[in-house]
């Protein structure tokens, strides 16, 4: 005689989960509706005996066959994808010291060393690098912890 068939062997925890986990993954299916997997839900987590669970997934299949999966393709990496917001700021600071050298270069009455060279330079090599070669994980664009939580 079996442990369910017997009146006196209590249901554990462990038992009406498994039996409500079951009656999801029938719901989910289809084989349900909503109002009948509420009421066996209730049923099972109510149920005393392992008797009591029995009825609630006796009309159902013992497991739905495994749906076949598609080989997953690997990812296209497109380094510079992502990195427009990057991109849009080192444009914007570089015409920025564009134009500072700009005025300092018309106040002077000559034209002087083109000193945007050097941060516009070594920005664009950093960001260069970082959609070649990978670069961080917030290459993105994304925001880091906001600054009191460095201190902690």
């Amino acid at each position: 005689m079996d442990d369910a068939e017997r009146p006196a062997v209590r249901a554990s925890d462990a038992d009406r989960q498994q039996v409500a986990e079951r009656l999801r993954v029938a719901f989910d299916e289809g084989r349900l509706g909503l109002a009948e997997y509420d009421e066996r839900v209730r049923d099972a987590y109510a149920a005393v005996t392992r008797a009591d669970l029995v009825p609630l997934t006796a009309d159902l299949p013992d497991s739905a066959p495994a749906p076949v999966a598609e080989p997953a393709k690997p990812p296209v990496k497109r380094p510079w994808r992502g990195m427009e917001k990057q991109w849009r700021e080192w444009a914007q600071v570089a015409f920025l010291l564009t134009g500072i050298w700009l005025v300092i270069s018309l106040a002077t009455g000559g034209w002087i060393f083109f000193f945007p060279i050097f941060p516009m330079g070594i920005w664009a090599a950093v960001l260069g690098s970082q959609a070649l070669f990978g670069g961080s994980e917030d290459s993105d664009g994304a925001e880091g912890p906001p600054r009191g939580e460095l201190d902690r």
